[in-house]
C-alpha cells in the first residue's frame, strides 16, 4: 500500500466516515434500511483508499445483510435481556 497515497486521501475518507455515520444514527425500522444504504458508500469509501476495487460480489451483499439482521437481533436480544433482569429486580 502506498501510505503517501492514502495519508494524502485521509481527510476525504475521514469525511466519509462522518457522513456514514451521521447516516446510520437513524433508529427503529429505518436504522436497517440506514445500514444497508451505508454500506456501498462505506465499500466505495474503502475502496478509494485503499485505492483498488475489494468488493463486487452480489453474494458478499446479502451476506452483509445477514449480518445486519443477525446484529438486530443481538441488539434485541440483549435489550430483552436487560428488561427482564431489570423486571426481577424491581420484582
Amino acid at each position: 500500500m502506498n501510505w503517501i497515497a492514502f495519508v494524502l486521501k485521509l481527510p476525504a475518507v475521514i469525511g466519509g466516515i462522518v457522513s456514514i455515520v451521521e447516516k446510520v444514527k437513524a433508529s427503529g425500522p429505518d436504522k436497517k434500511a440506514a445500514v444497508i444504504a451505508a454500506l456501498p458508500e462505506s465499500i466505495a469509501l474503502a475502496e478509494f483508499a485503499a485505492g483498488r476495487d475489494l468488493l463486487n460480489d452480489p453474494a458478499i451483499a446479502q451476506l452483509v445483510s445477514a449480518l445486519v439482521d443477525a446484529e438486530a437481533a443481538t441488539v434485541k436480544a440483549r435489550e430483552a435481556l436487560k428488561a427482564g433482569l431489570l423486571a426481577k429486580k424491581t420484582a
